[in-house]
């Protein structure tokens, strides 16, 4: 076989492979890019729901909306994600007065810190640093 011809389908082949690597690395980042998206979008309706079901003028629906939220989480989030949400609710649960506010910052914060892992912010955050809390409408 003259070289020429060896040379050209040798160029022909990495073409193609170069192609067809390049069209599955967009595709893969278009697929995470619609992924994150979607993710995004169930956790801010989780904080809402979780807003607005803040303090003593959560209704029956703001509750069915926490509910329905919650539960959605769980389709789609990392399991430290999980974990956190569930030993949040685990505090959130009990009646108002019997929830330390140190530890309920603290188990929000380490849920915040977790879903922001999860939808790989960038920069990282300083979990020193980071503390997160929720206000009820209408106080400062």
């Amino acid at each position: 076989m003259d070289s020429n011809v060896l040379i050209s389908i040798i160029s022909a082949s990495a073409a193609i492979i170069v192609a067809a690597f390049t069209y599955w690395a967009t595709k893969q980042r278009e697929r995470e890019a619609e992924w994150r998206k979607e993710k995004l979008g169930h956790y801010k309706e989780y904080f809402a729901a979780l807003a607005a079901n803040v303090g003593a003028h959560s209704s029956h629906e703001s509750s069915k909306r926490y509910a329905i939220a919650f539960n959605t989480v769980g389709l789609f989030a990392s399991q430290e994600v999980i974990s956190r949400l569930h030993n949040y609710q685990d505090l959130t649960c009990l009646p108002g007065e019997k929830v330390p506010r140190d530890e309920h910052d603290k188990r929000l914060t380490e849920l915040v810190l977790a879903i922001r892992k999860d939808l790989k912010l960038k920069p990282k955050d300083d979990v020193s640093s980071f503390k997160y809390m929720v206000i009820e409408s209408g106080k400062k």
